[in-house]
């Protein structure tokens, strides 16, 4: 029965939009080796009317661990991905960066706009839609109190302006995730560790009834779908025990972190290499839902999928230079049509 159906409605048969919008749920990246081979597929992948229905798509990311070496998620490879024009030797590594649609912020590109407020630093770019390249950044000051700037590139003399203050001391920030909803900037407090949350309408912080899993060390939030994950190391009178994934509990009067995943064992000795006891030199990057930790100084990578919660671990990573691994890592590149199939290079770095 199944091959009479294809045999009464074979693929070019179709019209040209059904099959666009059937090519268009699929990644990027499964379609691009077909389009090298077949010239009705690469026009289709060309097309604006094409182009007008790709949403993104979390296996078309491409985790950098230099600017020109990516972990590919889809392939589970690592593969070359022509980030910069080849007259440019030493690419700056970016400041902070957003994975859709891809936009890096270097030293570089903040010379094109008001010097940062006093003592603050970046923990965010946030692009208003994925058709456009306006975009904002968050800055922050940490210390007695959490004060906040926010910049808008779309502004004809954009400008630092003040936004909210936290009276509570903090160290630092950590990472920070942007909501599903848009409106949302999770952020890690460390030095005490807690979960703060910056409206991105208002400009206030909140600090939400959630009590932080205890010994967490390399700490790492992420969004999936409406959930917040938090990904650590769990450390015992300083020694690294495992990895876990938590899922934020929001339903109770006080949230807390339910426990969803931890890293097997086999692979939680692969990744440490046997440095149990130092964890500094570990680093997370995500994508929706994907998570890479890496291990520079050893070239180790293991991948966590939060749709099945599925651990993998990828051949080890050798040849590259760990200090600027370190810099590239934790920035994930989505290359889009055009780069993919090699029509043109486009400058990622605002």
């Amino acid at each position: 029965m199944a091959s009479t159906s294809a045999a009464a409605c074979p693929w070019d048969a179709l019209p040209e939009h059904l099959h666009e919008r059937i090519l268009s749920l699929l990644p990027l990246t499964a379609l691009i080796p077909v389009a090298a081979v077949s010239r009705a597929l690469r026009r289709i992948l060309l097309s604006p009317a094409f182009h007008a229905l790709l949403s993104d798509h979390r296996l078309d990311a491409f985790f950098l661990l230099s600017p020109r070496l990516a972990f590919h998620p889809l392939s589970r490879r690592l593969l070359q991905v022509p980030l910069f024009d080849s007259s440019r030797s030493s690419p700056t590594p970016p400041l902070v960066s957003c994975a859709s649609p891809s936009l890096f912020v270097t030293a570089a590109s903040l010379r094109h706009l008001p010097p940062l407020p006093d003592r603050s630093y970046l923990i965010a770019v946030i692009v208003s839609s994925s058709t456009r390249r306006d975009y904002s950044l968050v800055a922050v000051t940490t210390g007695a109190a959490v004060r906040s700037y926010t910049i808008n590139s779309a502004d004809p003399s954009p400008q630092w302006v003040p936004r909210g203050e936290l009276a509570l001391p903090f160290a630092l920030l950590g990472n920070a995730t942007v909501a599903s909803d848009r409106a949302r900037l999770f952020v890690l407090g460390r030095g005490p560790d807690a979960l703060l949350v910056l409206d991105l309408v208002t400009g206030e912080w909140v600090v939400p009834p959630v009590v932080m899993p205890d010994g967490l060390t390399t700490t790492h939030l992420f969004v999936l779908d409406d959930r917040l994950f938090l990904l650590g190391g769990v450390e015992i009178l300083g020694v690294l025990e495992r990895i876990v994934v938590f899922q934020l509990d929001d339903k109770a009067a006080v949230g807390g972190w339910l426990e969803v995943a931890t890293m097997p064992m086999e692979m939680f000795d692969e990744l440490v290499a046997g440095r149990h006891g130092s964890f500094w030199h570990f680093q997370a990057a995500d994508r929706m839902g994907i998570v890479c930790l890496y291990n520079a100084v050893d070239g180790r990578l293991v991948m966590f999928d939060a749709v099945d919660y599925a651990w993998t671990k990828m051949p080890r990573v050798s040849g590259l230079n760990a200090e600027q691994s370190c810099r590239w890592f934790g920035h994930v590149l989505e290359p889009g049509v055009e780069l993919l199939l090699g029509q043109r290079r486009r400058r990622l770095l605002s």
